[in-house]
């Protein structure tokens, strides 16, 4: 199975720091113009998308895996990221953890 990209042109107009900071990068790369400016894209991209999960997550319209999902990312990554902005992803209560706690020892 052979995936194929299709590219299309797009034509945005920035600031001559930009463009001198996109040269850098280029240059420090060894890659294109273009090639820095699809990484950063698709870098903006998956941030941007795995702020909005948190935001969603947050606010309970998406559970772990619908973030991850949305994102693009595993739950495992997800629940990093979540972690390293202080969001907890483990949403279970007291009463439910207590729970949880009396069936496990009941296995034993």
């Amino acid at each position: 199975w052979l995936q194929c990209n299709i590219m299309q042109n797009l034509q945005i107009r920035i600031d001559e720091r930009n463009v001198k900071n996109l040269n850098e990068l280029a240059q420090m790369l060894s890659s294109s113009r273009s090639e820095v400016v699809r990484r950063i894209i698709e870098g903006g991209i998956r941030e941007l998308r795995m702020k909005i999960a948190m935001e969603k997550y947050i606010d309970d319209e998406f559970s772990l895996c619908r973030a991850a999902e949305f994102s693009g990312v595993s739950i495992q990554q997800m629940a990093r990221y979540l972690t390293q902005r202080g969001i907890p992803f483990f949403k279970q209560g007291v009463e439910e953890s207590e729970k949880d706690v009396r069936e496990a020892q009941s296995w034993l």
